[in-house]
């Protein structure tokens, strides 16, 4: 009779432990899906967020600003540029589209970049601006601002010291 009671209390606390993990792991599970619901509605609002709604932005899509989503071939060449490096508006593209001509390794048209749609890339600040801020026919003449170490943001720069030095100095 002792043994029979010793082997029920082990059962019913065998039985008991089983019992108890199965929801503790159906809970883990369901959390994780709640989880993953909320990940993915958070993700989807985001990317909603994200989206450009080009209501937003004035003029026509395509009229008055070009809507490219790549960068298109065109005649642009580093070879025609008045200094490397440099940033130059590309004219064919409506100046959505930029390039960065270095040192070659990128190609001929050097490494190509797009303006978000509503922007066009302004020469003379070198950055994308919004395209009523900016006359891309004109940008050919500013090309030569690649030149001013002031202006070309690709020109190497004198170190801080050296220009407190030279300011010492003068």
């Amino acid at each position: 009779m002792k043994e029979l009671i010793v082997f029920g209390v082990f059962f019913l606390t065998f039985v008991a432990c089983i019992h108890v993990h199965i929801p503790q792991e159906y809970e883990e599970v369901e959390s994780y899906a709640q989880n993953l619901q909320y990940r993915q509605s958070e993700h989807k609002k985001a990317k909603k967020e994200k989206e450009q709604d080009l209501h937003k932005i004035p003029g026509t899509p395509g009229v008055d600003y070009p809507v490219y989503h790549t960068v298109p071939h065109t005649s642009f060449h580093c070879g025609n540029v008045p200094a490397t490096p440099g940033m130059y508006a590309n004219v064919e593209t409506g100046c959505q589209a930029y390039h960065v001509c270095y040192d070659g390794r990128e190609g001929e048209q050097g490494a190509s970049f797009l303006c978000t749609n509503g922007t066009i890339f302004n020469q003379k600040e070198f950055t994308c601006d919004w395209w009523y801020n900016v006359d891309c026919h004109s940008a050919l003449e500013y090309y030569r601002l690649n030149l001013d170490p002031e202006h070309n943001p690709y020109f190497p720069k004198k170190k801080e010291e050296e220009v407190q030095k030279f300011l010492i100095h003068a």
